[in-house]
């Protein structure tokens, strides 16, 4: 049976509201769900988001030890990468979860994407060049955590990437004016679309997440 990443996202988003407080998540249809896992591959990886009902899922290397594993949930892009490989030998220790944007000729400020990294705990938006957006979280395993744990981590990572989504959808703006007022947005060329990441993307994202995070791991001196 067929479980998308996005249904378990859904329950996660009506969950929040006080009237589910009571209900526990739906789980997710994974296999050994309490199996410890202290190190993240593209094996691990790609048989959760599998078992969680992702589609067209490939695995690229992309160097110094590190993969790439990119799927597709409904019409969305993800990428997952294995980070930080340098602590522990021979082990990625986290999980960097990103989506990207194309803005097309959309123009989002700075202002809009530090007022919801401000609010958000699961997601980070990332403005890099080119008119790319990223939408990221690292997810550290260190120490271990069970399959079932880094599955909602994963559905978290979708649900709040919705809200994400209509927070940019509702503050469409073309640029700043000096005095601090939003133009209206330009509408008239190519729209906003999710995109695959490139493994520099990927990395770029990833870096900006960490420092963000002011993680202790990091490359080993």
């Amino acid at each position: 049976m067929r479980f998308p990443v996005a249904t378990l996202a859904t329950a996660l988003i009506a969950l929040a509201s006080p009237a589910f407080a009571a209900e526990a998540p739906q789980d997710p249809p994974i296999s050994n769900p309490t199996q410890l896992i202290d190190h993240v591959t593209s094996e691990n990886i790609t048989e959760m988001v599998r078992e969680m009902g992702a589609q067209q899922i490939e695995t690229r290397d992309v160097g110094n030890g590190q993969k790439l594993v990119t799927f597709v949930d409904g019409s969305i892009p993800y990428n997952a990468g294995t980070v930080i490989c340098d602590i522990r030998p021979g082990k990625c220790m986290a999980l960097a979860l990103a989506v990207m944007m194309d803005t097309g000729a959309t123009t989002y400020s700075l202002d809009v994407l530090n007022a919801f990294n401000r609010d958000n705990l699961y997601l980070m938006l990332v403005k890099l060049e080119d008119g790319k957006i990223g939408f990221g979280r690292v997810t550290l395993v260190d120490g271990g955590v069970t399959k079932k744990n880094l599955a909602f981590n994963i559905a978290s990572f979708a649900a709040t990437l919705q809200q994400a989504l209509q927070h940019l959808r509702s503050q469409l703006v073309a640029g700043v004016r000096q005095d601090g007022t939003f133009p209206a947005a330009n509408l008239s060329g190519p729209e906003p679309r999710l995109v695959q990441a490139t493994p520099e993307e990927m990395a770029k994202i990833t870096a900006k997440m960490l420092k963000q995070y002011k993680t202790t791991l990091g490359p080993a001196k």
